[in-house]
C-alpha cells in the first residue's frame, strides 16, 4: 500500500472511529456508543432493547447542518451517521451547494431538480435551501421507511411546496423490478444480475414500479431543458439511469449533475461507459472526492483511471 493510501486509512480511522467516539461521549450518548460497539461484535444492539423497554421511540431529531432532521436510530447507515456527526460527505456537500448557487445565479426560469435515491432527504433539504422558491424538486425514493422520514423532514423544515415525492425507482426502462432493502438505508438497491457491492447487508426484497427519467418527464409534461440539477447515489446503478435520460443529457441549458459512481461494484467497462457518456454530452468536472480525500481531477481521462468502491463527482454544463 502507498503512503497516500496509508494516510487515507489513518484519516478514515480517525474520522469514523476516534472522532465519532469522542463526539458521542461529548453528547452524553454513552449507551448508544456501547451498544454500537457490542453490535459490531455480536450483530445485536442492547441499547435498542433498552429503548424499547423504556418506551422510547426509534425516531429522534438531530441538528444536521442548518436543518433539524428526523432520523431512524435502528438504521445502521445514513441515519446513524447523521446522529453521530450531524453532517454527511462534508466536502461534497459544500461543493454541491456552490454549484447550485452558481446555477441559481445563471438561470432565470424555474429549476427542476431530480433527486434520484433521495433516502431521508439530506440532500433534498440542501437543494431546497440553496435554490429557494426557484426550485421544483422531485425526490425519487422507493423504500417506504425512507419515504416516511423524507416526508417528515421536508414538512418539518418548511419545504413542502418545493418538494414532490415519487415512490418509483429510476431505471433504464419503465416497468417493474425487485428492490432490495439493506440494514444500511443508503445501501438499498434494485436487483442486479451480478452480486456486487454490499449484498451481505440485504435483508428484504419486494417489487417496485420503475421509470426512466425521459418517460417520467414526458408523462408529466416537463421540458428536459427545465432540469437544472440531478443527483444520484444508487449503489452501482448509475449507468442504467444515465441510459434512460438521453433527452435530459441532450438538452442545452445549464445543468449540475452530482453522481456517486461505484467502479468496484459495476466493473471498469460500465464505469468508463458512464464517464464517456457524460464527456460526450459536454459536461465538465468541477469536483471529485472519495472517502475523506478530495481528488485533483481536471480531465475525464484521469477520472476514468479512478479505482475503489466509490467516487463522488460533480459535473456542470
Amino acid at each position: 500500500m502507498s503512503y497516500s493510501g496509508i494516510g487515507r486509512r489513518l484519516r478514515e480511522f480517525y474520522e469514523y472511529k476516534v472522532k465519532s467516539t469522542r463526539d458521542l461521549l461529548l453528547q452524553g450518548e454513552l449507551g448508544f456508543l456501547l451498544g454500537g460497539i457490542i453490535e459490531e461484535v455480536t450483530g445485536r444492539n442492547p441499547y435498542f432493547w433498552y429503548r424499547q423497554k423504556a418506551g422510547k421511540d426509534r425516531f429522534v431529531t438531530r441538528s444536521v447542518r442548518d436543518h433539524e432532521m428526523w432520523i431512524d436510530l435502528y438504521d445502521r447507515g445514513l441515519s446513524r451517521h447523521l446522529f453521530i456527526r450531524g453532517v454527511h460527505e462534508r466536502e461534497a456537500t459544500e461543493a454541491y451547494r456552490d454549484a447550485l448557487l452558481n446555477l441559481r445565479g445563471t438561470v432565470d426560469e424555474k429549476i427542476t431538480v431530480l433527486e434520484v435515491g433521495a433516502n431521508i432527504g439530506y440532500y433534498v433539504l440542501e437543494e431546497a435551501q440553496v435554490l429557494g422558491n426557484t426550485a421544483s424538486i422531485i425526490a425519487f425514493e422507493p423504500d417506504p421507511q425512507n419515504q416516511e422520514l423524507l416526508e417528515r423532514n421536508v414538512a418539518h423544515n418548511g419545504y413542502t411546496d418545493q418538494v414532490e415525492l415519487s415512490t418509483k425507482a429510476v431505471d433504464t426502462t419503465s416497468g417493474e423490478r425487485t428492490f432490495h432493502r439493506s440494514t444500511h438505508s443508503n445501501w438499498n438497491r434494485l436487483e442486479q444480475d451480478d452480486e456486487t457491492g454490499n449484498v451481505d447487508q440485504l435483508v428484504d426484497s419486494y417489487p417496485v414500479e420503475t421509470t426512466n427519467l425521459d418517460d417520467f418527464l414526458f408523462e408529466r409534461e416537463i421540458d428536459p431543458n427545465a432540469v437544472g440539477a440531478l443527483r444520484m447515489d444508487l449503489e452501482g446503478h448509475e449507468l442504467h439511469v444515465l441510459e434512460g435520460m438521453d433527452e435530459i443529457l441532450q438538452a442545452d441549458e445549464p445543468m449540475v449533475l452530482f453522481v456517486e459512481f461505484h467502479p468496484a461494484f459495476v466493473g471498469r467497462e460500465s464505469y468508463e461507459s458512464a464517464i464517456s457518456m457524460l464527456e460526450s454530452h459536454g459536461f465538465e468536472i468541477t469536483f471529485a472526492d472519495r472517502s475523506l480525500e478530495v481528488l485533483d481531477i481536471d480531465s475525464f481521462d484521469r477520472l476514468r483511471s479512478v479505482h475503489g468502491s466509490h467516487v463522488r463527482v460533480i459535473f456542470s454544463r
